[in-house]
């Protein structure tokens, strides 16, 4: 996994969510610049839809409930309606450089995650979503403290 500098994650607390709460109604945005190799994180209650570029190359991951554990579960767009690029492409981008989102993740949450360590262990599971069986699936990338 590559370092990611940290001067390059930017983080925005949308609407009520604090640095250190609330947990529940959580959702991360993640974007990027390729001009500027900046990483954005967006967290609120909702989805940041006003970031989303015609690209279609976000990130998006929420706090969920799993029984008696909470998870970290998201999802990128493979393909689909009004997706630009080769479905085998950008597939094999949001796989390779999901490390790099999630670690910007556990960046521009710090606070959180450094008040509550046991959150560290939360598994991360990524849905791939796509029209192709090939590529759509659902990883498990293991827990968001690995990054």
């Amino acid at each position: 996994m590559s370092y990611l500098n940290p001067l390059k994650v930017l983080v925005q607390y949308r609407g009520f969510m604090e640095p250190y709460g609330p947990i529940y109604e959580r959702k991360y945005t993640i974007t990027h610049s390729d001009l500027t190799a900046e990483l954005y994180v967006f967290i609120a209650k909702n989805y940041a839809e006003d970031q989303v570029t015609s690209m279609h190359d976000e990130v998006r991951i929420a706090w969920q409930q799993d029984g008696d554990n909470l998870i970290l579960a998201g999802y990128v767009t493979v393909d689909g309606k009004d997706i630009i690029g080769s479905p085998k492409v950008r597939n094999m981008i949001f796989y390779n450089e999901m490390p790099t989102a999630l670690q910007a993740l556990r960046q521009a949450d710090r606070f959180l995650f450094d008040e509550n360590p046991i959150f560290d262990n939360t598994l991360v599971f990524i849905k791939f979503i796509s029209d192709n069986p090939d590529y759509a699936k659902t990883y498990n990338f293991g827990p968001i403290g690995n990054y």
